[in-house]
């Protein structure tokens, strides 16, 4: 009995620490940025963008952000968590669920890297589906901006 209580309580722990945005977090820090295809079909786009932290802009570049069904440009903007650090922002980011609430707001897409930082994305256009390439998207800050 003493074990089954155990195990549901790790089961639940479990379960909490897998949802990324949780309500009660406030964002670190805010993004925005711009991105088109290399070609015409070709799925995966680059982006450039601003992150907008501790009072101050950095840019930074995207590699490997696509858009589901979609061969458009891409204006979007996002919300950034567990950011403690400036250079925890860059890295390679995966796709990870997005929060009910989050979804309610428009947030369409969340990638979390090897530091743990999260960011939730929303584009200008009602719907769209960001897609991270299977390798993973890489986000890099312009040098000079660290």
């Amino acid at each position: 009995m003493r074990l089954a209580c155990v195990a549901a309580v790790l089961i639940v722990l479990f379960e909490c620490a897998a949802i990324p945005l949780a309500r009660a977090e406030a964002p670190d820090a805010t993004l925005e940025f711009s991105a088109g295809s290399p070609a015409a079909g070709a799925g995966y786009t680059w982006a450039s963008g601003t992150l907008n932290y501790g009072g101050e802009s950095h840019p930074f570049r995207v590699d490997g952000l696509g858009v589901v069904d979609m061969d458009v440009r891409i204006d979007a903007i996002g919300i950034v968590y567990r950011l403690a650090r400036l250079q925890d922002f860059d890295g390679t980011y995966t796709e990870v669920e997005v929060d009910a609430e989050l979804a309610g707001q428009g947030y369409t897409g969340a990638v979390e890297n090897q530091h743990g930082v999260v960011i939730g994305l929303r584009s200008a256009i009602i719907g769209m589906q960001f897609n991270p390439s299977l390798i993973g998207v890489s986000i890099e800050l312009e040098p000079g901006s660290r």
